[in-house]
């Protein structure tokens, strides 16, 4: 299903459609297990697997899939469920196969980027405590299992460093000394939320479990101006990134909303937040449509 193919091709067009294939894995019931095996097979790029990583893979994937049986059916956390945990770790075994190829990172070094991204938000309860709570936990939970599968202490010590790194609060100081893996693991984690369909989605699922667990953003994270906000807080991406589309996703939203108000994108976003919905997004989807290069 996926493959190291995804990383080759014009950066709008891969990013056209890696969303496609993250909308078609989201219309069918989650399966966590196979974006794990997905996830290693675009990363690896043809290499062996380092042994244990498979074992470690769907250790992880049923741990997910074992909390997500816990909640009532439909009750899982409505942002932070085993489908965004899929689809983010899809998409980072794009990425670092994409660096894989660019001699950036080793096969062993990719591969622990997807069992961290795998269980990035394991045993997350879709509450909003204090900054790294949730993500210390899982570090110390995805650790674990992948210690159980036998691999080295330098994959350990990686999947833990980039699970902490997922939490966007840290900070500053900590964020700039963020290595190349955790700066793939972040992009990952935000991979789907930047893609022009999905993410309004997303951003609707991630303001209602907000507003269940008493968390406010401002702006509202469903809106446009949420949304610029959102687009605009975006480090430069990394060089896989730009080659799989996300710096070009990230520009073309924010001249979208631009062009909805004489290209000024905090005035479009706000006309565009005044209109009713279905013609706001209708509206901005002729924006967007107009800018991107044909």
């Amino acid at each position: 299903m996926t493959n190291p193919s995804y990383a080759a091709g014009p950066p709008r067009e891969v990013f056209r459609q890696a969303e496609q294939k993250l909308l078609h894995r989201r219309a069918r019931p989650p399966d966590m297990a196979g974006a794990v095996s997905d996830a290693l097979l675009a990363a690896l790029r043809g290499d062996p697997p380092p042994a244990g990583a498979v074992a470690a893979g769907r250790a992880i994937a049923a741990a997910v899939a074992a909390h997500a049986a816990t909640f009532a059916p439909e009750g899982e956390p409505a942002y932070h469920d085993q489908r965004h945990q899929a689809e983010a770790t899809v998409a980072m075994g794009w990425l670092c196969g994409r660096a894989h190829s660019l001699g950036l990172l080793s096969s062993r070094t990719a591969v622990a980027g997807v069992l961290a991204m795998a269980g990035h938000d394991l045993q997350h309860d879709g509450s909003w405590p204090s900054p790294g709570v949730l993500e210390a936990r899982s570090a110390v939970l995805t650790a674990e299992l992948v210690a159980g599968a036998g691999l080295d202490t330098a994959t350990l010590a990686a999947v833990r460093r980039v699970i902490l790194a997922t939490d966007l609060l840290r900070p500053p100081a900590e964020r700039e000394a963020d290595d190349l893996l955790c700066r793939l693991a972040q992009e990952a984690d935000i991979f789907g939320s930047l893609t022009p369909e999905l993410g309004w989605q997303l951003s609707e699922a991630l303001a209602c479990e907000a507003h269940a667990g008493g968390h406010r953003f401002d702006p509202p994270v469903a809106s446009f101006a949420g949304r610029l906000a959102m687009l605009r807080q975006q480090r430069h991406a990394t060089q896989a990134g730009q080659d799989l589309g996300l710096a070009d996703a990230v520009a073309d939203q924010i001249a979208a909303m631009a062009a909805c108000d004489d290209g000024n994108a905090e005035q479009g976003a706000a006309r565009l937040d005044a209109l009713p919905p279905a013609q706001a997004r209708t509206e901005y989807a002729a924006a967007l449509a107009a800018v991107v290069p044909q």
